[in-house]
C-alpha cells in the first residue's frame, strides 16, 4: 500500500517537532506546579501557557497550606468555574460557614534540588529551550480546590512531593511511592498561580546551567544573569 500524502506530511511534522515533543508532555497539557511555560497578564486576568515540564529522577519537596478564602481569591475561583463551564458556587446564607471555605496553596520549597534536576542530563532538551527563550518561567506556586477525597489525602500528610509519575508527567506524591498513587493535575481546580524566573551561569567547562531560581523575584545575584545570552557576549577588550 502506498503512503497517502496526509500520512507523509504527518511523518514530516512529527520528525520536525522531535525536540519539542521530548520537552512537552503531550499526555498532560494541564499545567502542574513545576511546569515551564509563558505567563500572560492582562488588566483583570493572568494566564499560564504550559510548554513543557522537567523529568524528576528524585522527588522534590513542596509545602502545602490550607488557606481561608478572601473576597479577591473567591472572585478568582468563581471566575475559574465560570470559564470551565462549572456550576456557580452555592454560597451559604450563614456567613460563618462561608468564612470556613478554604483552598490549598502549594509552593516549591526544594529549589536547590529542582535546579539540580533541571541541569541534569535528563533535562538537556528542556534546558536548551529555557536558554533560547528567556520569557519561559517556572510555575512555582498554585492555588487550587480539590474534590473531597483528594482534599482529605492532602490534609492527612505532613509532607508533599513533586514527582514524575509512571506516565512521565508531573504529579503530587503524598506518601510512599510503592503504596500510594500520585495525584494528577486533572483533579486539581487550579485558579491562581505564581511564577519564578531563572539565574544563569557557566560551569568550569563553559556550559550554561541554572544557578538560582528566583522564587521571590528580585535580581540575579553576583555574576549570574537572568538572560543566559548575556553570558555569551564577548567582552569589549577582546574585540580589539
Amino acid at each position: 500500500m502506498r503512503p497517502t500524502l496526509t500520512m507523509m506530511l504527518l511523518a514530516l511534522v512529527l520528525h520536525a517537532c522531535g525536540p519539542m515533543h521530548q520537552m512537552q508532555k503531550v499526555e498532560s497539557p494541564l499545567p502542574m506546579i513545576g511546569s515551564m511555560g509563558k505567563q500572560r497578564s492582562g488588566l483583570f486576568k493572568k494566564d499560564f501557557q504550559k510548554v513543557g515540564e522537567p523529568i524528576l529522577a528524585s522527588a522534590i519537596a513542596i509545602s502545602v497550606r490550607s488557606v481561608p478564602f478572601t473576597s479577591s481569591m473567591l472572585g478568582k475561583y468563581t471566575k475559574y468555574r465560570e470559564n470551565q463551564g462549572l456550576q456557580p458556587l452555592v454560597m451559604e446564607k450563614d456567613t460563618t460557614k462561608t468564612k470556613r471555605l478554604r483552598y490549598f496553596e502549594l509552593t516549591i520549597t526544594d529549589v536547590i534540588g529542582l535546579a539540580k534536576a533541571l541541569n541534569s542530563v535528563d533535562n538537556e532538551v528542556l534546558l536548551k529551550y529555557l536558554q533560547e527563550d528567556s520569557d519561559l518561567v517556572l510555575l512555582s506556586q498554585i492555588s487550587f480546590m480539590a474534590d473531597t477525597e483528594t482534599a482529605q489525602r492532602i490534609e492527612s500528610v505532613d509532607h508533599l512531593y513533586l514527582v514524575t509519575d509512571t506516565n512521565g508527567v508531573l504529579a503530587l506524591q503524598t506518601g510512599n511511592a510503592r503504596t500510594d498513587y500520585p495525584i494528577s493535575a486533572s483533579v486539581l481546580e487550579t485558579f491562581d498561580f505564581e511564577t519564578a524566573g531563572f539565574c544563569w551561569k557557566k560551569d568550569k567547562r563553559g556550559k550554561l546551567q541554572i544557578a538560582h531560581i528566583l522564587m521571590d523575584g528580585g535580581t540575579c545575584p553576583g555574576d549570574t544573569e537572568g538572560n543566559p545570552k548575556k553570558l555569551d557576549k564577548t567582552p569589549d577588550y577582546l574585540k580589539l
